[in-house]
């Protein structure tokens, strides 16, 4: 409800006044985080675009998106607004595929391991037997860092399962990966290429130290290196993706990617006042490949490859 609150408190449409060529249409397609509004509700900030003539902000309801044409883009606000992306609209938007692979911790441990893409991430372990300690337990429910702990034994690891945050609860066990420092890249891609990103390093208070929004403060905006970019559009190609999204990961002394996730969404640090030379160069990514007809229809949302064993 608070999400709704916020919602309507700014306003529904934007008129905009494109000052090149003709104008897009801008379908922001369904309810924001709160503290997104304000953002994506500034005039100012779409009209220094230039080629944006109209906003519209409403919610993920396919009727309510008017008759789809080249000079409308719609921009999903999360994943699950990107699965119910209507049909036919034109749009930078993951398909039902890389949204069921990316949005559920345990389709993605299958695609990585069927897809030959292991290296790229932290080992997984099949069962406490099998684990190596210190290890990483995450349910597979929940995200922002809540429901990750470091389980330092085999012992440690037995509590951690029977107390009331996991027990009968859907987890994975991973290697814990080490360092100090945790990447965060926020990019726009299409066909599996990262065609923008915004990275930043964290360091944290010790190598075994979870990232979280309450410890997150020590941030650096750093160069996303060429042979690191390579490895992440590795593990996006196989999906094609297309779309924002978000990488997490660190890096082994030898520079190798160990991919925590990929959130198929624009990320919240994003989207802060503090950011908006960022953002318009992400949003003006989108718009772009529009504008040169580089983004094809949106595709039937309701049918996906199985990736689950």
């Amino acid at each position: 409800m608070g999400e709704i609150r916020n919602f309507c408190r700014y306003p529904i449409r934007l008129r905009i006044g494109a000052a090149e060529g003709a104008g897009l249409k801008v379908i922001l397609y369904g309810i924001p985080y709160g503290d997104w509004n304000a953002m994506l509700a500034d005039v100012e900030f779409w009209r220094s675009l230039r080629i944006v003539s109209e906003v519209s902000r409403i919610p993920a309801i396919p009727f309510l998106v008017r008759r789809h044409s080249r000079d409308t883009v719609l921009i999903p606000m999360k994943s699950a607004h990107a699965a119910r992306a209507p049909r036919g609209s034109v749009g930078l938007v993951a398909d039902a595929w890389s949204l069921q692979v990316l949005d559920n911790k345990r389709n993605f441990q299958t695609f990585i391991e069927d897809n030959g893409l292991a290296a790229y991430c932290p080992a997984s372990f099949r069962c406490p037997e099998d684990a190596r300690f210190p290890c990483i337990v995450k349910r597979l429910d929940l995200s922002g860092s809540v429901g990750v702990v470091v389980a330092t034994s085999r012992h440690h690891l037995d509590e951690v399962l029977r107390s009331p945050v996991f027990a009968g609860r859907p987890h994975v066990l991973q290697a814990l990966v080490p360092g100090d420092i945790e990447f965060a890249s926020f990019a726009v891609c299409d066909g599996g290429r990262i065609l923008w990103n915004w990275t930043f390093a964290s360091t944290m208070a010790g190598h075994s130290v979870i990232k979280t929004e309450d410890n997150d403060k020590d941030r650096e905006t750093v160069d996303l290196p060429p042979a690191v970019q390579r490895q992440l559009e590795a593990i996006l190609a196989p999906l094609a993706y297309r779309g924002p999204c978000i990488f997490n990961f660190k890096l082994t002394d030898d520079g190798t990617v160990q991919l925590f996730e990929i959130n198929p969404r624009f990320g919240g640090s994003l989207l802060q006042q503090s950011q908006i030379k960022r953002l318009r160069e992400a949003m003006g990514c989108i718009l772009s490949r529009a504008v040169t007809n580089g983004v094809a229809p949106i595709a039937s949302a309701t049918v996906a490859p199985s990736v689950a064993h």
